[in-house]
């Protein structure tokens, strides 16, 4: 009998969860059958997983928010869900806080089948989420991190025998029509639109790389969320047409491909999913050093560091790399990525 596995998420709206669930479901369609869940009605990813040969099961229509995760309807929906199916699915893993919290309210660490995790740092967590995980991760028999955030979590009496590393593949970015940029350098900040994700400081590093790179140079914010709006409404204010806001995007490939590279400037967030899709792109990408990956990688070259704190010399550093850069230095970024970030391994752990 084919094994079946759930994943239970909060949306599937944009984001290195959703990225990392498509993957798995394109590696492993002939052999377990995968079924996602999304609590909230948040959608990018449903027609592209159920294409790579997954369930797809949508609990509310609300769109995802503190307002709606705290809404008694959507507990409801998901108990319903839970009550009627879980006996279903031989493993169920919860992916992002609602799913956790919600899971968690209803005792589901007693379950063997059932596993939780963290996809960050412990700083990129608001205090009541980081409550919420100190009080239940804990209990859960397996709880999925990674090991290079073991330590930054230590405080939250995690287990290591219930441990698992959480390992990540990169989604190999193709693009059949890359997008054309108006300027001869164009940057991507990608996320969320909160403080965490940097975009703030990103456009201002930005603002610094212009002036060395005379001018030709753009940079495009991806994502939606109050902290972009304002940031747009500011450049709009000004006039500044070298930033431009074009919000969720389903084609992220042709942007990827046709960039030069990526500024990533989250806050206490280690190496993510657009870190490693730039570098597996052949792209340029710089970052703030904000753990030991992050670190490993600018030791080896494979990013350009930079120092929030001084970013006209960050800047410097910045447009240097761009005219530096060459087809081969490409390629080895490329070999680099797949050497550090193996498909099979990644997936091998939820089989």
């Amino acid at each position: 009998m084919q094994k079946s596995v759930c994943f239970i998420l909060d949306h599937l709206g944009v984001g290195g969860v959703q990225e990392f669930i498509l993957n798995y479901c394109k590696f492993v369609r002939t052999r377990i059958q995968v079924t996602v869940v999304s609590i909230f009605g948040n959608d990018i990813y449903s027609e592209r997983l159920r294409a790579a040969g997954a369930e797809v099961i949508v609990l509310t229509g609300r769109a995802y928010g503190y307002a709606a995760v705290l809404d008694p309807r959507s507990f409801q929906a998901f108990s319903t869900f839970y009550r009627k199916n879980a006996s279903r699915f031989d493993e169920i893993h919860l992916k992002l806080f609602a799913a956790f919290a919600y899971a968690s309210l209803m005792g589901q660490w007693r379950s063997p089948k059932v596993s939780a995790g963290l996809d960050c740092n412990r700083s990129q967590l608001p205090f009541p989420i980081q409550a919420l995980f100190w009080i239940f991760a804990r209990r859960y028999r397996r709880f999925y991190l990674s090991k290079l955030l073991w330590n930054d979590y230590s405080a939250f009496g995690l287990r290591r025998d219930r441990l698992r590393d959480q390992q990540y593949p990169v989604t190999r970015r193709n693009s059949k029509t890359p997008r054309i940029y108006p300027k001869g350098s164009a940057f991507l900040s990608v996320g969320r639109g909160i403080p965490q994700k940097g975009h703030a400081e990103a456009a201002a590093l930005f603002a610094e790389l212009q002036r060395n790179l005379s001018g030709d140079a753009c940079l495009v914010i991806l994502g939606e969320g109050p902290a972009i709006d304002a940031l747009k409404a500011t450049h709009s204010a000004a006039g500044d047409d070298a930033i431009s806001f074009p919000g969720s995007v389903d084609d992220y490939d042709d942007w990827l491909v046709g960039a030069t590279g990526i500024i990533r400037m989250a806050v206490g967030e280690d190496t993510n999913s657009v870190i490693r899709e730039g570098i597996l792109a052949g792209k340029i990408v710089a970052t703030t050093l904000e753990g030991p990956g992050c670190r490993e990688l600018a030791e080896r070259g494979l990013v350009v560091a930079i120092d929030r704190k001084d970013l006209p010399a960050s800047a410097v550093r910045l447009a240097e790399a761009v005219t530096a850069t060459t087809p081969e230095k490409r390629e080895q970024l490329k070999l680099a990525a797949q050497k550090l970030w193996p498909e099979e391994q990644a997936f091998a752990m939820y089989d």
